[in-house]
């Protein structure tokens, strides 16, 4: 092995170490933190512990929710410790990378935000994978939905059908929790529960339909055709901003193909000079890792601005 991958197995571990450690710190803090609200809560009357007791509940309950709905979007079926150890040895190993190049405790200070940052853009990016699947899915069955209607089929089996022939195996799962929800808590209940699973607005245009379709009575298939039709100019509208969106994005990447390229013709027409000094001293690995994160940063911005939801 060389000596870069046992510097890195050496991180490894020892980031494994430290999150395994801080997980047992973090019991013991919790648990004495615990033990000090009794003693405290002894003094309250019982009005005031009820009171205190509930805003209590009601910050940590919002806080653990928010977590948990992140994970569920994200398709992830790990429990809420997990995932935060998860994060802790994520955000560790990313701090010990920048503090192994700069060869400088310091880089723990900074390495550990960017971890959080790109842990974070991570998540989202799955979260957006799987609502843009779930998407293309619901156009796609409501399309074959409304031409089973329209030859006679009722809706029941219609959007059975619909379902079991998409490709998307998320799309299935999705709906199978939904029909087993459906003879249960009804079906309008049923379909806010999918929303935990996916944060979609199509989903939410497509169950108001159904909704007043069934309370309106008619032409049911005239109603999902409209919304076929609303919901079919909805994708076409972003598959379009998307390639607006990446040709946005690509003169970015021109620049920082530039840049790096700069960076290699001045270190061969100087001899190496430029990489020792930004290799080799203290002082230039900070300013190499600086232009580093300023681009990075600046792509991200690019990428923000850029960027339209629907």
């Amino acid at each position: 092995m060389s000596e870069l991958q046992i510097d890195i197995l050496l991180i490894l571990v020892i980031t494994s170490s430290a999150t395994f450690f801080a997980y047992i710190l973090y019991v013991e803090y919790r648990r004495s933190q615990h033990m000090q609200y009794i003693k405290k809560s002894i003094a309250f009357t019982d009005d005031e512990f009820a009171e205190i007791l509930k805003e209590k509940k009601t910050e940590s309950k919002a806080f653990v929710d928010k977590l948990n709905s992140v994970l569920v979007h994200a398709g992830f079926t790990m429990s809420l410790p997990v995932f935060i150890l998860i994060f802790t040895a994520f955000t560790l190993f990313i701090g010990s990378l920048f503090s192994l190049f700069l060869e400088h405790w310091s880089g723990l200070l900074v390495g550990i935000p960017f971890g959080a940052l790109l842990f974070s853009m991570i998540m989202q990016s799955i979260i957006h994978s799987r609502k843009k699947q779930f998407n293309k899915a619901l156009a796609l069955s409501i399309s074959v939905l409304v031409k089973m209607m329209k030859n006679g089929i009722g809706f029941e089996q219609a959007l059975l059908k619909s379902i079991s022939v998409s490709s998307s195996p998320l799309f299935k799962a999705i709906f199978e929790n939904f029909f087993q929800e459906k003879n249960t808590i009804g079906e309008v209940e049923a379909f806010e529960h999918i929303n935990d699973y996916v944060d979609s607005k199509e989903l939410r245009i497509f169950a108001l339909a159904i909704k007043i379709g069934r309370a309106s009575g008619g032409q049911f298939s005239n109603t999902l055709e409209k919304v076929e039709k609303t919901i079919s100019y909805r994708e076409k509208m972003q598959e379009k901003v998307d390639v607006i969106t990446r040709e946005g994005s690509i003169g970015s990447y021109v620049v920082v193909f530039i840049t790096i390229f700069l960076y290699f013709a001045l270190d061969q027409n100087f001899d190496g000079k430029v990489s020792g000094y930004f290799m080799e001293s203290l002082y230039g690995r900070f300013q190499l890792l600086g232009i580093a994160l300023w681009v990075f940063l600046g792509i991200m911005a690019n990428k923000f601005i850029t960027k339209v939801n629907k």
